[in-house]
């Protein structure tokens, strides 16, 4: 019996897999025209014949998210209440830099006439205005149909959330007429208030429908094929995963699925080392990802952006930079060289893969300085062509007076300051000092820059976890079984408030628990965590607030009053006594807890191996200096086994540097800690 968790990435699809009481792991490259075959060709390469034990496979994917960036979902159209069908194009009058002269708002999925109109209208209780014109829908989605030609349909008309009946008749309506044809309504993917990020989120739920729905197919049909009652689970941006039936229809709960899973290791492992205060640095082939985590948890946000546009769904608030291992150099007007956000990708892929590729990429810099070694690279899986990345860098820096050597050194320096700057965005301008945070790096890239980006911020704790550059896919074989539900109730808070309040939670519960047990999963198998939305009346937005039920019954109204200044006063610094509160949104947190027996396999504690540590001398190129360097095999090393810098640290998922003037401490768990060394 075997359980495996496959990330795909934008370069390598990772996997890692539980074999008897082992971990076991193993690359290949992506495959970006179609993800699915290079997850399949990772499942029989790594597994082949023993396919058939699979029991249970989690899956993390960029598929959603790069269907919205590069604009390749399905033809889709929305259908909203006559007088709306400008909303995705309108948006909202914030502007992304209030500095701009000229602000260009970002490009909707759907141009006006892939929108119609329906004559029908709730007011904002829920109740009927004017009545559904049913013969005027018909004919209007006919004449859409016929020029459109959509394979799905959006449907978000105003005010549903507090009254589905107008949204439901239409989806009967519409599988009257055209059965076939995917509906997704607004009141099943966010029975929330904000009309546009309501239609934002319910029209991207639909461009992803066809596009998810047949990716999680091929999967599922390879699975019953070569590994019959496997299960698939399926990671969501807000850190849990759920059954691959419950994805098909939902395909934006996929979106940024691969760095939450990252985040949701990182704080498994956290919790046994006995870190609480986290920064998390995901850094791969194209991208670094940025998080933190205050007293064990990381934040949760309401919305998230793709490409600019609103998604009104939760998901783990995670910061995203372009820099990774395939970030492009390049020169800008001015004449100065920048790094990223442009990507080798997986092809052609940095030039010392000797896929084509001519413009150096970072990973060709550090193969330059040394910090790299092309026998190594993958475990020896694949070696690098260390003369075509020479070449890149010779050709990118002798335009700009530089040689190989420090062109590389450039591009390194300038990836470092980027995720020098993205950690501050997560840190010090929310308020946190970034140095009483450890910084957890992991991804391809993530153990390389780390401790560089740690000594700009002045951070003294790095953590590379075990496997680090399959630490997303660890992450999602970790994570529990978990959705969060948001509902708009409009509620001042008052004494009559909490049986209200009591009763809302306990129908969302009920909901939960119905969806649960169409996973397989018992009632009392589900936990639950309330939270709500509040805000004083008259403020644009709301914050945050935990609710414990057994508090709210015998504090009633001052509880809550109390539970919402306690988080404006930790947002904003100040309170009010005198202004009324209302709630907003109510929260449910649904979740089944995971079993922990891969953190127990990989904390079990190490041996110490019967062989010598395996130690290597060299050399490598440092801030343009030829200095004595030991590399080591991280396999090789015992826990408590110190490793001054500087080093290099090699493993088959990843490389680790430790600079000059820092160590490097084998933990009891296989983490590797690093900090500078105490100055004379």
């Amino acid at each position: 019996m075997t359980k495996m968790a496959i990330e795909v990435g934008g370069t390598f699809t990772d996997l890692i897999w539980i074999e008897g009481a082992e971990v076991r792991t193993h690359k290949v490259p992506s495959t970006p025209q179609d993800a699915s075959v290079g997850v399949i060709a990772g499942l029989e390469e790594a597994l082949g014949r023993q396919l058939s034990g699979l029991t249970e496979l989690f899956h993390g994917s960029t598929v959603a998210t790069n269907a919205v960036i590069e604009r390749k979902g399905c033809r889709t159209a929305l259908i909203t209440t006559q007088g709306f069908r400008d909303i995705l194009s309108l948006q909202r009058q914030l502007r992304p830099n209030v500095y701009a002269v000229a602000c260009k708002k970002p490009e909707p999925l759907l141009a006006p006439r892939q929108c119609a109109e329906v004559v029908e209208r709730l007011d904002a209780t829920g109740a009927v205005v004017t009545p559904l014109d049913e013969a005027g829908l018909v004919a209007t989605l006919d004449t859409l149909m016929k020029r459109e030609q959509p394979e799905a349909l959006a449907v978000c008309l105003l005010h549903s959330y507090r009254n589905a009946a107008h949204e439901e008749r239409v989806r009967d309506l519409i599988a009257r007429h055209y059965p076939d044809l995917p509906v997704v309504l607004s009141t099943a993917v966010l029975p929330t208030f904000r009309e546009y990020e309501r239609a934002s989120t319910t029209v991207m739920a639909a461009y992803l429908v066809p596009l998810v729905g047949r990716y999680v197919e091929r999967l599922e049909r390879h699975l019953a094929e070569r590994a019959e009652g496997s299960d698939l689970f399926i990671m969501q941006s807000s850190g849990g995963v759920l059954p691959s039936a419950g994805a098909h229809q939902r395909g934006v709960d996929m979106l940024n699925s691969g760095p939450a899973a990252g985040v949701i290791g990182a704080v498994k492992v956290a919790a046994i080392i006995g870190d609480t205060e986290v920064i998390t640095l995901d850094i791969g082939g194209t991208s670094a990802d940025i998080c933190l985590i205050a007293d064990g948890a990381p934040g949760i946000t309401s919305e998230t952006e793709v490409d600019g546009l609103p998604v009104g769904l939760p998901s783990i608030d995670i910061a995203n930079i372009g820099s990774g291992g395939g970030s492009l150099a390049w020169v800008d007007p001015g004449g100065m060289m920048q790094v990223g956000p442009r990507s080798a990708g997986a092809r052609p892929g940095p030039a010392c893969y000797g896929h084509g590729g001519t413009v150096p990429a970072v990973t060709d810099a550090l193969v330059k300085l040394g910090w790299i070694r092309p026998h190594r690279f993958l475990g020896g899986r694949m070696t690098l062509q260390a003369e075509r990345a020479e070449a890149a860098l010779h050709a990118f820096g002798a335009p700009l007076g530089q040689s190989a050597a420090e062109a590389a050194q450039a591009m390194v320096d300038i990836a470092a300051a980027h995720v020098s700057q993205g950690i501050r965005l997560v840190s010090v301008q929310r308020g946190h000092d970034p140095k009483a945070y450890a910084l957890y790096g992991y991804g391809g890239m993530g153990p390389m820059i780390g401790a560089l980006a740690a000594a700009e911020l002045k951070i003294r704790r790095v953590v590379i976890p075990p496997h680090p550059g399959l630490f997303s896919a660890l992450g999602l074989l970790v994570a529990d079984l978990k959705r969060i539900y948001r509902e708009t109730h409009f509620l001042p808070v008052t004494g009559e408030t909490v049986a209200d309040v009591a009763a809302i939670f306990a129908a969302m519960r009920g909901r939960a628990e119905t969806e649960f047990a169409a996973f397989g999963r018992a009632p009392e198998d589900v936990v639950f965590e309330h939270a709500l939305e509040m805000r004083y009346q008259g403020q644009g937005f709301e914050l945050l607030a935990p609710i414990d039920l057994r508090q709210l019954e015998s504090g009633g109204a001052d509880y809550l009053r109390t539970a919402f200044r306690a988080a404006h006063q930790a947002r904003y610094g100040a309170v009010s006594y005198a202004d009324p509160v209302e709630i907003v949104t109510f929260r449910l947190v649904a979740e089944v807890r995971t079993s922990g027996e891969v953190l127990r396999s990989l904390t079990s504690g190490r041996a110490l191996p019967q062989a010598a540590p395996e130690l290597e001398s060299g050399e490598i190129l440092f801030h343009g200096r030829a200095i004595a360097c030991r590399f080591a095999w991280r396999e090789s090393l015992p826990a408590g086994f110190v490793l001054a810098g500087p080093a290099v640290i090699e493993e088959p998922t990843a490389t680790t540097l430790v600079p000059p003037g820092w160590s490097a401490l084998v933990d009891t768990t296989g983490a590797l800690i690093l900090s500078p060394e105490a100055q004379p």
